[in-house]
């Protein structure tokens, strides 16, 4: 079998992003995404296709979650908590968001800082100034910096994702 540890290094985050369009909740994503690390692991054969195993029982997870939440919720107004997307499309959309977030946290601290106070939690550049305590001036050269490294990433999400 593949390593176990290589597999979740290079899934966790993705799956976890692709389990957010389901669930919408965090703490029940990380849950549910373990679960099928877990059930992997347990697995007596490994599958062929180790990242269309994992996606499926991600889904399938999320699924069963939804229903115990909703009881009226079938397989195929699941889908409805995609937002719009569909089940190809949010696991593609969850490598490109995964490969943003790794993006994102190779940024300088005080880039990343004002990176995600702007365009995460829609902070004001003299909020963000007022919050760090430094000048609008600096907090327009960080953004900018920061937004230059991330548009030289290969993806058009980030592009997208941010403007």
């Amino acid at each position: 079998m593949v390593e176990t540890g290589l597999l979740f290094r290079y899934y966790y985050r993705p799956l976890c992003l692709y389990a957010l369009h389901y669930l919408h909740d965090a703490e029940q994503v990380e849950d549910a995404v373990q679960d099928c690390f877990v059930r992997l692991l347990e697995q007596a054969v490994e599958p062929q296709n180790v990242r269309a195993w994992l996606y499926a029982a991600v889904r399938n997870r999320c699924i069963d979650l939804l229903r115990r939440k909703h009881p009226t919720i079938g397989d195929n107004s699941a889908d409805a908590y995609l937002d719009g997307l569909s089940d190809e499309e949010a696991q593609e959309r969850s490598v490109d968001e995964a490969a943003l977030w790794e993006a994102i946290d190779q940024l300088p601290t005080r880039q990343r800082e004002v990176l995600l106070l702007a365009k995460r939690d829609g902070h004001t550049y003299a909020e963000i100034a007022t919050r760090l305590g430094i000048s609008v001036k600096t907090v327009e050269h960080l953004l900018s910096r920061a937004l230059k490294k991330l548009r030289g990433h290969k993806s058009s999400f980030f592009l997208t994702f941010f403007f």
